[in-house]
């Protein structure tokens, strides 16, 4: 198959928009294009524009682009690449399909109009280029039933969920003449270049997730109505007591808008053809009648909840009046909150015995039955339909994961005797003396296989490097704080199993690492455990120390730290970073002392000291004053012009929105990687560390110019006006100032000569000094009992 360098997405809706900026986020082009309005706007006609003027004739698609570029959730991970996106309209511009390799149809959800774009467009579209739509429920047989064979070969479903930048499924559905390898070339392209987790999906009604999806929480609004439970109750119990969202049951239906929530199920409802599964799909009334009413959700401004100034309401679905919301107490759930793990917490309802109890167990064993009953219809195997609820609901277990670590065949006893319908194929498998669905073993995830009657290997994406197939043997060393781990080619990964949560045991756990990497490797990749690579400073050891007023301990932690991300700066042999998610405050100092980052697109990384009354102390500071000094070189410009940017962006807690901005912001370089998906950081990043060592990498230490304090006066000056507005208080002024004094480089004259190590010592003083206000120790008690910030 050809490479994919260019796209064309029909329709430029929520999700065409969105998929043309997340194809701009993997640095492919697109042109977006959709219908020509009907009639010009008075705007248009005062503009003097007329119905053959491009931007009349544009005007959809340019509206929908420009809608990315408000807001700070937006679908492009840097709003630059916006230019990657070429707008036009369907009628004067489909000869731009004739340079693009894929096609996607994301036009409105009816058939007639997505068969006439096909239709329209099959003059103007190159032999092989692959066409797709991104219909969530409709038939992508029947959406292609009136093209060519060599059309319907290269014609499949590509199903992507909503916010495409940040929900990780891309469901593919071959119809039934789609050549496997193009099938299988959108789902490599979907995989390695957008960072997608892939289901694959049979043409059935919704696919995969939204079948599932839909069924559990349609099931959990009957539910509701036939235990007697109030909407709050239920939402208490659907969240993270059972390892759903948050959002639960009803406050998902006000977050997706309820007209949406109907109308998918409503396209279940008509695509089954199996009556005792179609009342299964029947919306209660009372959903109508909210409807009727414009209750459909936050869209709305009122739904199944809404608020009044700070407080919210629930609505009676007897009377549709809004109501205080009740308090919710079970015997189950408060067991399941005070439980560890997922088995533990569902165990808590499976085994009480008050209503919440009994309405998980209904809702977790009906969705199981459900799940099971639909292999293979939808699809092949539970691998799919797990991942589906994952990655499209954001389920932390799918309807068989979730049973992993409980007593299964007791569980599949219960739902028989309680009427359930329990498919062959699971009475098979505990026949057999398989008592669950997953296993790990040797270093590798199985699955259960229905026609294999057994286990097979989860299959692994190639180029996927996993810790989690790693057995022991290939733990170099482990400890508390972390395990070193072989990866191959001579390559470490040190896995921290907090993240970056600094302690003086995660130090000395790094520094034995590097002792390892010089001795015998080749060089080394630093990673979290978590999907965070981590926060930086321990605040509950920190306030000890400040409790016992030992300040000498303060500082040798701090030099010990300097010391060690030092160490991993000038290694000799390439030191990784591979970071992700929350990368704040030390963490993202630690980064910055690496050789170089490979970065998850998704993480956010700053260094806000201002919320516990500190002075960055890792080594930022310095990183800091390096950088603007390496910038500053060939240049007319001021020390101010330099740092002023990452000042401003540290006094007002600034965090990058992805992995583009933390470059923008100057908290990674430009050479830095960055990886779309999840699963291949870590391939990605000991590929990276292989490649320094063919290049070579070591650095040399710096001796720079100071900046100096008049050089830098403006910064004080400017928050001094902060404070006296009343935007920044007094602790806040004195905190700045502090952090001005040591990127100023002390009381030495401008120009003066200073190391490294000279920084250092300039941020533990500062460091120490405001550990000593009592405001700054007010803060960090705040941060650690709440984690919310106190602006004294």
């Amino acid at each position: 198959m050809n490479k994919i360098r260019k796209v064309a997405v029909l329709g430029s809706g929520t999700m065409g928009t969105g998929i043309a900026a997340h194809l701009a986020n993997a640095g492919i082009a697109s042109c977006l294009l959709d219908v020509v309005p009907r009639e010009l706007l008075p705007a248009e006609k005062d503009r003097g524009l007329d119905e053959s003027s491009p931007a009349f004739r544009n005007r959809i698609a340019e509206n929908n682009k420009a809608m990315l570029l408000k807001g700070k959730s937006s679908g492009l991970m840097d709003k630059k690449d916006a230019s990657l996106i070429t707008v036009g309209n369907m009628e004067d511009n489909l000869d731009w399909l004739g340079e693009c390799d894929w096609i996607v149809e994301v036009v409105t959800e009816n058939l007639a109009v997505k068969k006439s774009v096909l239709k329209k467009i099959v003059p103007f579209v190159k032999p092989g280029t692959i066409v797709s739509s991104n219909t969530s429920s409709m038939s992508i047989n029947e959406i292609a039933e009136d093209m060519s064979p060599e059309f319907r070969r290269y014609w499949l479903g590509t199903h992507f969920f909503n916010p495409v930048r940040y929900m990780r499924l891309l469901e593919i559905i071959p119809g039934r003449d789609t050549l496997p390898e193009v099938a299988g070339a959108m789902a490599r392209f979907g995989e390695t270049v957008l960072g997608k987790g892939i289901v694959w999906a049979k043409d059935t009604p919704a696919f995969v997730a939204n079948r599932l999806g839909n069924y559990t929480n349609h099931d959990g609004l009957k539910l509701a109505a036939e235990l007697g439970l109030s909407m709050e109750e239920v939402d208490a119990v659907c969240g993270s007591a059972i390892g759903r969202p948050a959002t639960g049951v009803f406050a998902l239906y006000d977050l997706a808008g309820l007209d949406i929530g109907v109308a998918s199920v409503a396209g279940i409802h008509r695509g089954i053809q199996d009556p005792e599964e179609k009342k299964l799909f029947a919306m209660p009334g009372f959903c109508y009648e909210m409807m009727k009413r414009g209750l459909l959700g936050n869209k709305t401004g009122a739904g199944f909840y809404k608020r009044v100034g700070k407080e919210k309401l629930a609505l009676d679905l007897d009377t549709f009046e809004y109501r205080p919301l009740k308090e919710v107490r079970f015997d189950s759930l408060d067991a399941a909150k005070k439980a560890r793990t997922l088995p533990e917490k569902l165990t808590a309802f499976f085994e009480g015995d008050d209503k919440a109890a009994e309405f998980v167990w209904k809702y977790i064993s009906r969705l199981f039955l459900y799940a099971a009953a639909k292999i293979p219809e939808v699809s092949d195997n539970i691998l799919n339909l797990d991942r589906g609820l994952c990655w499209g609901y954001n389920h932390s277990k799918g309807p068989f994961g979730l049973w992993d670590g409980l007593d299964l065949e007791k569980y599949i006893n219960r739902m028989e005797r309680e009427g359930g319908a329990v498919p062959l194929w699971v009475k098979e498998m505990l026949a057999a003396g398989i008592r669950s669905f997953y296993k790990s073993e040797g270093g590798r995830d199985y699955y259960y296989s229905i026609p294999d009657k057994g286990y097979l290997p989860v299959p692994v994406p190639e180029g996927i490097l996993s810790l989690r197939n790693l057995t022991e043997s290939g733990a170099v060393m482990s400890g508390r704080a972390g395990t070193l781990w072989d990866i191959g080619d001579g390559v470490l990964c040190l896995e921290m199993k907090r993240g970056a949560v600094l302690t003086p045991e995660l130090l000395e756990f790094i520094k034995a690492a590097q002792a390892e990497l010089a001795a015998r490797w080749n060089g080394m990749v630093i990673c979290s455990s978590g999907a965070n690579f981590g926060s930086g400073l321990d605040l509950d050891a920190l306030g000890a120390k400040i409790q016992q007023e030992d300040w000498e301990g303060i500082d040798r932690f701090l030099a010990q730290a300097q010391a060690v991300f030092r160490n991993s700066k000038y290694s000799a042999k390439p030191v990784v970073m591979a970071v992700s998610g929350q990368t704040k405050d030390g963490a993202c100092e630690m980064a910055m002392q690496s050789t170089a980052v490979q970065a998850l697109a998704e993480t956010y990384m700053g260094i806000a000291p201002i919320a516990a009354g500190l002075v960055p102390s890792f080594g930022g500071l310095r990183e800091i004053v390096l950088k603007s000094a390496a910038r500053l070189e060939g240049t007319t410009a001021s020390p101010i012009d330099m740092i002023g940017p990452y000042f401003q962006n540290m006094i007002s807690g600034a965090v990058s929105g992805s992995a583009k901005e933390a470059k923008r912001l100057g908290y990674l370089r430009e050479s830095d990687g960055i990886t779309l998906n999840p699963d291949l950081l870590l391939s990605d990043a000991k590929n990276r560390v292989l490649r320094l060592c063919r290049e070579g990498s070591a650095a040399g230490k710096s001796t720079v110019p100071a900046p100096g304090q008049t050089a830098l006066a403006l910064l004080k000056a400017g928050v001094m006006q902060m404070m006296e507005a009343g935007i920044a208080s007094e602790h806040d002024y004195k905190v700045a100032w502090k952090i001005v004094d040591v990127m100023a480089g002390g009381q030495v004259v401008r120009e003066s000569p200073i190391t490294e190590e000279y920084l250092d010592s300039l941020e533990r003083e500062a460091f120490l000094r405001l550990c000593r206000e009592p405001k700054t120790q007010e803060r960090v008690a705040q941060l650690k009992k709440t984690g919310k910030p106190l602006r004294n």
